[in-house]
């Protein structure tokens, strides 16, 4: 069966680097064709299914769900349907400092209105997304990794399970769909010996993950997560991202996150992103 990657987003997210890393590992990659196309290509990937074993076709957002039902209902594909976004201020960043042209202002929008088009239109295919990336503070080798771990064949063929720590006093990530507040935990932030360890450290692992409290609340977590986690690979899913949050993002949410990385590596490939530790 060809393993099809769709890739689509909102502009200035990535598309063009997760187009590069896909060709880099070997996929056939096809870049802005046109939904009258895609019936004819999609012809061709079956006629030449050896040359076309690994694709990679990226669309615009606008027809992204059409070619992704159109692939589904072909029954020779296996299809991934990958999705990226970015914050809106991180998107102005982007483009002021390449000074690109967003493709929405060729129609008369200024730069704000048209990443909120774009947002617009993803927010209302996200739920159809196998795979989703908020590329706001990945650096380009950790979305390198991410995506090697969910997309690309060869590479475990586990569900990805992503636990991110974060601050509230932060910007929440994007790609988070499911956080558990830890703020009710022991705060180690006002023990004075502890105040400029991190979660990475025994020191803070043992206050935190020791207490009654942190016990209790992860045997609701995991519960849950027990549940969760699996049906969420038995409905296609190739990825999700866990948030964990605390107030600063340094103590109790990355101990938390770390804990819950090793629970379940044993049942899901899992990772850990620490958003608001200090470099």
């Amino acid at each position: 069966m060809i393993e099809l990657n769709i890739v689509t987003g909102v502009a200035g997210a990535g598309k063009s680097s997760t187009l590069y890393y896909f060709e880099e590992a070997g996929y056939y990659v096809t870049d802005n064709v046109p939904f009258d196309a895609v019936p004819s290509l999609f012809n061709a990937y079956k006629k030449h299914p050896k040359k076309y074993a690994k694709v990679a076709l990226a669309v615009s957002l606008d027809i992204a769900l059409k070619v992704y039902q159109l692939a589904k209902n072909c029954g020779d594909f296996n299809v991934k349907f990958i999705g990226l976004d970015c914050s809106k201020q991180e998107l102005l960043s982007r483009f002021r400092l390449s000074r690109k042209v967003h493709p929405n202002q060729g129609n008369g929008l200024s730069l704000e209105k048209a990443i909120d088009l774009d947002n617009e239109m993803i927010a209302k295919i996200r739920i159809h997304f196998t795979i989703y990336f908020d590329t706001t503070k990945l650096t380009k080798n950790e979305f390198r990794r991410r995506l090697i771990s969910t997309a690309m064949s060869g590479h475990g063929n586990k569900f990805l399970v992503t636990f991110v720590s974060f601050g509230y006093k932060k910007m929440v990530p994007q790609d988070i769909e499911t956080v558990f507040d830890v703020r009710l935990l022991p705060n180690p932030y006002w023990e004075p010996k502890l105040r400029d360890l991190t979660g990475l450290d025994k020191e803070i692992q043992d206050y935190v993950l020791k207490s009654p409290v942190t016990k209790e609340f992860l045997s609701h977590v995991t519960s849950y997560l027990d549940y969760y986690l699996p049906e969420l690979e038995k409905s296609e899913r190739e990825h999700v991202v866990i948030g964990i949050a605390c107030s600063g993002g340094q103590h109790r949410s990355v101990a938390v996150a770390e804990y819950l990385k090793k629970y379940y590596r044993k049942k899901f490939t899992t990772e850990v992103i620490h958003k608001d530790l200090p470099k």
